[in-house]
């Protein structure tokens, strides 16, 4: 399987064919962005998409947004393993429960998966403490991470790719770079997240007249983000940092911004968190540390697969302020998904996606 894949991204590269993918969940948000980058893709193409509740509807009719699309006149099969047999990768863009049903299956049938759930992101003993329930797999987990910024080396022979959580991604892009610089047991992050980090499926909290106008905490005092942020700390620095973190719905509709709060270790020059950043991110195609002074927007990051970031010293407080801002359905889940896939198989890895954003 790998000797073909690989002969497919040198075909896909000569423009002779591509690689074919199932969309598992293609008619949620994360879903819809997966079809929307992929028809842009050179190497990959949507070959199969399925969803739960919409099965059997034109995918265009759930989701007008994908009308013109090849893939937006494909009926919605249903979500097993059958119906993406002829998938080279599958992006389970599902909720954690039918990504742990079907992730397996497909690995074991030799295909590579990219999972955006929280399946397969911790590992079985922090998994069942966090979801409230037991792994059915634990020898998978943690699967490798699907951060290529940080954890790039990870992905060359994975077959189970586990798609970082938007928070977290935020949160990691920041943190990372200043562990070693920080006290790590003082590690406070505040997050922020629109509404459509929650998913396309309708909720109290989420209707237009409870949430436009509002801002408020969730998840407190233990989301289950705070030991993904925490273990992957640790796979990085060999430590595992006490991490408080809070995130917030806030009032629009996608965008997402974290700011990590620390105490400078004893002795660091209040310009080393920034020059870290800095030096981590100087080649990166997709993550963009900003001028001095100036700081995230989520405003400027929507409609783009990249972040956008920032670092300074409240040399008062003894504290390093760092911010991260990116499209929580892009780096936070779709756009990042397909990163992780074009490490994975070899191909440039911002092939398809937009590196710019969307404004006003």
């Amino acid at each position: 399987m790998g000797e073909r894949r690989q002969e497919q991204v040198a075909d896909a590269d000569r423009g002779a064919t591509t690689i074919p993918v199932g969309v598992v969940g293609a008619s949620g948000y994360g879903g819809a962005e997966l079809v929307r980058l992929l028809a842009d893709h050179p190497a990959l193409s949507v070959a199969v998409v399925t969803g739960g509740e919409q099965a059997g509807r034109r995918l265009d009719d759930s989701l007008p947004s994908l009308t013109g699309l090849e893939a937006g006149a494909m009926v919605l099969a249903p979500s097993t393993p059958e119906a993406l047999a002829g998938c080279e990768l599958v992006l389970l863009a599902t909720p954690h429960g039918p990504s742990l049903e079907l992730a397996p299956t497909l690995v074991d049938r030799g295909q590579l998966v990219v999972d955006l759930s929280g399946a397969f992101r911790l590992d079985a003993a922090a998994f069942a403490r966090h979801y409230g329930q037991p792994h059915p797999c634990p020898e998978r987990t943690p699967a490798p991470y699907g951060l290529p910024e940080l954890f790039r080396d990870d992905l060359a022979d994975a077959a189970l790719i586990a798609g970082p959580g938007c928070y977290p991604t935020a949160t990691l892009l920041a943190l990372a770079p200043l562990l070693g610089l920080i006290d790590p047991d003082t590690v406070v992050v505040s997050g922020l997240s629109g509404t459509s980090g929650a998913g396309r499926k309708q909720r109290e909290d989420l209707h237009a007249s409870h949430a436009f106008g509002n801002a408020a905490p969730y998840g407190l005092p233990s989301h289950r983000h705070r030991p993904e942020i925490a273990a992957r700390c640790a796979d990085l620095s060999g430590r595992t940092p006490r991490v408080s973190f809070a995130p917030h719905l806030a009032p629009t509709s996608r965008g997402q911004l974290c700011t990590v709060v620390a105490d400078l270790a004893d002795g660091v020059d209040p310009a080393a968190p920034r020059d870290a950043l800095v030096a981590r991110y100087a080649d990166e195609p997709l993550v963009h540390v900003l001028e001095p002074g100036a700081w995230p927007h989520t405003a400027h990051v929507v409609g783009s697969a990249g972040a956008h970031l920032a670092a300074a010293v409240d040399e008062e407080a003894g504290r390093v302020v760092a911010a991260c801002a990116l499209d929580n359905l892009l780096k936070g889940a779709a756009s990042q998904a397909i990163q992780a896939a074009n490490v994975r198989l070899g191909l440039p890895e911002a092939s398809g996606l937009p590196v710019a954003g969307v404004y006003p």
